[in-house]
């Protein structure tokens, strides 16, 4: 496979989530910076013709294992920078952003391993609509954490 700034950040973020002592924010921070720096430079190749799919496995098990993991992380304000000024914030999730950048993320290697790195790819690319929000999101949460 060749080598993409894109798999390879995909591979930082899983790695830094779930491998060895529980990442600082700071650490965390710098991941999902990684992938959202990649996204700006992921070529726009389609998809292969193949009809075969990433497994997506996660629910509650993934979930509870994020939370056990990351105990302190919880519930957040948001808002939708285009709803009108008068609605409440919502709340984000910081577990969910990880369980939801995480099956994001596991797909996109998924691909690269098994289909090939366009593919790859084009997930990244395609989906970046949802994990990048979560990305966004839970950066700004960290941001908070760290700075206040």
């Amino acid at each position: 496979m060749d080598k993409s700034l894109t798999v390879e950040a995909a591979r930082q973020f899983l790695s830094v989530v779930w491998e060895g002592e529980r990442p600082t924010d700071e650490a965390l921070l710098i991941a999902l910076d990684g992938l959202v720096e990649a996204f700006h430079h992921t070529p726009g190749a389609g998809p292969s013709d193949t009809n075969i799919e990433a497994p997506r496995a996660g629910g509650p098990a993934l979930y509870q294992e994020l939370a056990a993991r990351f105990p302190d992380y919880g519930m957040y304000p948001v808002s939708d920078p285009t709803a009108p000024v008068e609605d409440a914030a919502m709340m984000g999730d910081a577990i969910d952003d990880l369980v939801d950048l995480t099956l994001d993320m596991r797909e996109v290697l998924w691909l690269a391993d098994h289909i090939g790195v366009d593919d790859a790819h084009w997930s990244f690319r395609l989906h970046y609509f949802h994990w990048g929000r979560h990305a966004r999101e839970l950066a700004l949460y960290l941001h908070a954490r760290q700075f206040g």
